[in-house]
């Protein structure tokens, strides 16, 4: 565990903000530096940060609270509980908006990003767990609804019978299936289907290849289009 904390935001009589994270799972120099730079960039601007409400990263919803320092920090869900417990960390948050950027940018371009909200709500089928193949579709999001239909690749299940589909919340359909969180920052109009993990992506019925040297090519070095 570490922390880091920004040095600006005083100039514009608001708070610091205090992060703690984990080195394992997100880098100092790059991802949390970047956070900073945000926050410093949002206070800058005018944007003031009130204890007790949320701001979104990527798809990440974190908590404002006041720190027993007199900074603030950003607390972010546990993603195991539902409903889900606060812990003070952006790791998650951070690990999670680079995994999803980097998937992106590995088919289209970063103007293509097209972050939901973990609150936002999805179609799940009633299958939908972990450790197993995927389908993912996303039609256009209308206010609370995300766009997305998570559903498993079992062949016998009919994902067009209402009874074997339910309407969760993203952040839950990602406790269940954790395997669908790289993908949640693509937008509308594309489909995905895994199999043994692998990764084909549609968008608009046309199939997209990994671009050489990103992070899926990398990922899936073998990959090919079925």
């Amino acid at each position: 565990m570490a922390t880091a904390r920004t040095s600006k935001c005083h100039r514009h009589g608001h708070p610091e903000f205090r992060l703690t994270f984990d080195t394992n799972a997100v880098p100092a120099d790059a991802d949390v530096a970047w956070l900073i730079e945000w926050l410093e960039s949002a206070v800058a601007s005018g944007t003031r940060f009130v204890p007790g409400e949320m701001c979104q990263i990527g798809w990440g919803t974190t908590l404002v609270r006041a720190h027993e320092s007199g900074d603030l920090s950003l607390w972010e869900p546990d993603m195991r509980s539902v409903p889900f417990e606060w812990v003070e960390f952006v790791s998650t948050t951070l690990a999670h908006l680079r995994l999803q950027k980097d998937v992106v940018e590995s088919v289209l371009s970063a103007n293509d990003l097209a972050f939901p909200s973990m609150r936002a709500s999805a179609i799940v089928c009633t299958r939908l767990g972990p450790n197993q193949d995927i389908v993912l579709e996303r039609v256009e999001p209308s206010g609370a609804d995300s766009g997305w239909f998570c559903g498993c690749r079992e062949g016998d299940h009919d994902h067009n019978n209402a009874s074997e589909l339910r309407c969760v919340s993203l952040y839950e359909a990602a406790v269940r299936a954790p395997q669908i969180v790289p993908y949640l920052a693509l937008p509308t109009g594309v489909l995905v289907g895994t199999s043994s993990g692998v990764p084909t992506i549609f968008r608009e019925g046309t199939p997209l290849v990994f671009s050489p040297g990103s992070y899926l090519a990398r990922r899936f070095p073998d990959q090919e289009l079925s």
